[in-house]
Parts: C-alpha cells; structure tokens; sequence
C-alpha cells in the first residue's frame, strides 16, 4: 500500500470542476483556501496495486481473473503483456469533511468536492510516478478505468475484489457500480517491455462525450 499526503491543490482544475470562470475574488479565494486546508488536514490518501498478466484467446481478453471486454481496452493494451490494477482514494474522512459542509454550506460544499475531484487525480498521477520508478524501463500506457470507452462499469466489484480493496482501503461499490468513498479511482494500465504506440485518451473514450457539461463549456474532464 502506497500512503501519501495531499499536495497543493492545482486551483485551476478545481476552479474548472466547479465552473468557475474568470478570476475569482478575494472572498472567494479565501473560502477555497480555507477549504483547500480542511481537506489536506482531513484526507488520507492511499493506493493499492497489483500488476496481473494478459491473456488473449481470440478476441477474449483477461488479466488474471479480470475479463476485459470490449474494443476500446483491447485496442488500448495492444503490445502489452501485463497491467497494473491499481485502486486509490483520498478516504472515507473525506467523504465526510464534503457531507458535513453540504449541510449547512452549498458553497463551501461544492468546492470541497471540486478540491477533492482534482486532488485524487493529483494522487493517481503521482503513483504512476512511483510505479515507473519501481519498474524501470517498462513501458506504460496512461490510466484506463471502467466507464471509458466500453469497458464496463460492472467490472468494478471485481476489481475491489482482486485488490483485497475492502479490506485494505474501505473502498466499496454500490449496486449502481459507484465508489464509496466518492473521492476514489479504480484503473488498469497497460504495461510492456517494448515501446507503446500512443492511442486515443480523454473524450474520443469517454462514454459520456455527447452530454457531457465540461464539453459543452468548451473544455474537458
């Protein structure tokens, strides 16, 4: 298990989950501050892995006991041999700190979840670092998690089984295939010993590119 501490938060990523757009003001700035506090004060982030090899039988492909349907994962992991599963979370103290806020403060509420959003993209981003260090000259594709492309979202629970992720990160899934705690990240990447061809990322995956409010604004996720 990988534990890590919430770095500064990268205020223009958390301003863009929120919505916000210009520059904000001073009074504004200063609850996000104090939220942007509150949080690395409160959240404990952890990462669990394990890397797993692929299996290819015709057009099948599994990673262990992990199947991976669908042509997008396929097409991802093309060159690979095995993958990294890797689970993280900022915890369920994070959760909390959001819910709390959400009674009594919308405001702060909401930049609370906007401040998590982008700090446990900060975490996942700084374990890969750390995998790449710990397995040097292997080649990596970027993070794939159920719900891009068509990999499915019911991959989920088997995924937090293959990881033990109950037990060692009181991370959970719901009936509708949702992380508890919220602030969580499940993902696969792709690894190989011979260098990787770059394929498509962001909005040409993402199954929610036709509705999705970020794109409509003129950006992305």
């Amino acid at each position: 298990m990988l534990s890590l501490s919430l770095e500064p938060i990268n205020r223009k990523e958390a301003l863009r989950y929120m919505g916000y757009h210009g520059e904000p003001d001073e009074a504004f700035t200063a609850l996000v501050d104090n939220c942007e506090k509150a949080l690395q004060k409160t959240a404990q982030p952890r990462v669990i892995y394990r890397v797993l090899p692929l299996s290819r039988d015709g057009d099948s492909l599994s990673a262990g006991a992990l199947p991976l349907p669908g042509t997008d994962i396929a097409k991802h992991l093309g060159g690979c041999d095995r993958i990294l599963l890797m689970a993280a979370t900022l915890s369920g103290q994070a959760d909390q700190l959001i819910h709390r806020a959400g009674i009594s403060d919308m405001t702060r509420s909401l930049a609370l979840d906007a401040l998590a959003s982008a700090g446990i993209e900060q975490i996942c981003n700084r374990a890969e670092l750390f995998f790449q260090e710990q397995l040097p000259g292997v080649y990596f594709t970027w993070r794939f998690s159920p719900g891009y492309g068509d990999l499915p979202l019911e991959l989920q629970p088997r995924i937090l089984q293959l990881l033990d992720a109950q037990k060692r990160l009181g991370l959970t899934v719901t009936a509708e295939n949702i992380l508890i705690p919220r602030k969580s990240v499940t993902a696969l990447i792709g690894l190989s010993e011979q260098p990787l061809k770059k394929g498509a990322r962001g909005c040409a995956t993402c199954r929610m590119r036709e509705t999705c409010a970020f794109r409509k604004g003129g950006g992305h996720c």
